[in-house]
């Protein structure tokens, strides 16, 4: 990513992130405060409207800055769109098996693709490295509170919805903002499940063949 971009996504987000804040105090205020019901007329209209600008405000910010801060638009990746490893016939190295944490997703970019590879043990799985709930990257943010998850059950989660997917396969095995991840994640899970009641589903996950070779990790990619 150019910091020239990651200045100007930055830059974006502070002005127009503080405009669609204040759309949505604004509607909050005039729907749950309205102030002395004697002398104010009905806001009700209004508030609805401030807060249906913001809420649209700020999915059109994630959609345009995201891109600049390398970050994907927080939409669904439908399982139809799933490659067969039939077609990929492209092996290209991940990297030393050893340079992979075990039973810890780290992410890597292989040909403008973006991957998550998963070691266990002596052997590795590839799958693809954003959940398909909404384009986050199931390796988290580094440096960021929202990290990466060991692997439980041959299965890992995305950190920021709690969707989980089989390693093996990339069938999703429990959907985003289950019970006991709303329960331990108040913020990531309560809260945005409301702000997300769109798009509270994922769909199975791109996998890629993996093949270990002289102690590198081989991914078959598309040709």
């Amino acid at each position: 990513m150019s910091p020239a971009f990651a200045f100007l996504g930055i830059s974006i987000i502070g002005t127009w992130g503080l405009a669609t804040i204040g759309l949505i105090a604004g509607g909050i205020i005039l729907l749950f405060f309205p102030g002395d019901p004697t002398t104010a007329s009905d806001n009700t209209l209004g508030g609805v409207i401030l807060l249906v600008a913001g809420i649209a405000s700020g999915g059109l910010m994630q959609m345009v800055v995201g891109p600049l801060l390398g970050i994907d638009p927080p939409l669904p990746i439908r399982a139809k769109s799933i490659i067969p490893h039939a077609k990929m016939k492209r092996w290209v190295s991940a990297g030393e098996l050893r340079d992979f944490p075990d039973g810890l997703p780290k992410e890597v970019r292989m040909r403008s693709r973006r991957i998550t590879i998963i070691r266990q043990g002596e052997s590795a799985y590839a799958i693809n490295a954003l959940c398909s709930h909404a384009r986050l990257p199931l390796a988290g943010f580094p440096g960021s509170p929202v990290r990466a998850q060991k692997v439980q059950d041959d299965c890992v989660m995305c950190p920021f919805h709690g969707a989980r997917f089989e390693i093996q396969s990339g069938k999703v095995v429990i959907q985003p903002f289950s019970s006991q991840f709303n329960h331990d994640h108040p913020f990531l899970g309560r809260v945005q499940s409301k702000l997300m009641f769109w798009n509270r589903t994922a769909e199975d996950i791109q996998t890629y063949p993996v093949q270990i070779e002289d102690g590198n990790v081989m991914v078959g990619l598309p040709k």
